[in-house]
């Protein structure tokens, strides 16, 4: 495998956004999942498999639509540490608005599996529009 053509776990992972199930086949049992506190509710920590699914399933089941386009623009590390940044664009629920924001996310795996994801974005752009699209 050519260097160009390594996909790193986060990567592999932030391009399964919108199926927690499919994320979920990547999750080490102990995962631990962070936000920026400015997340709220969202921020977690969520520890454990079951929970991450589930903090996975209010996200693209409360606040997204599932279809979502990932666009890498970075990307760096190996099989235990790595990092992708990319913009995210969704719809937002329920009224279908855009959501594009940029995003970062690391990632630590062990026996194969995503241990510890920490993401990071653009909250008060996020902020800004989720308010927008709330608005009657």
């Amino acid at each position: 495998m050519g260097a160009d053509s390594y996909v790193t776990p986060a990567r592999r992972l932030v391009e399964r956004f919108g199926d927690p199930d499919a994320m979920a086949a990547l999750y080490h049992p102990d995962i631990e999942w962070t936000l920026p506190e400015a997340s709220g509710r969202f921020a977690g920590p969520h520890r454990g498999q079951v929970t991450v699914l589930a903090f996975n399933r209010a996200v693209w089941g409360k606040l997204y639509f599932p279809d979502v386009t990932i666009e890498i623009l970075d990307e760096t590390g190996d099989e235990v540490r790595s990092s992708v940044r990319f913009r995210y664009t969704a719809r937002i629920r329920p009224n279908g608005e855009q959501y594009s924001v940029e995003y970062a996310l690391f990632a630590h795996c062990a026996d194969g599996k995503l241990l510890a994801v920490h993401e990071l974005l653009d909250t008060a752009t996020s902020q800004r529009l989720f308010s927008a699209a709330r608005k009657p």
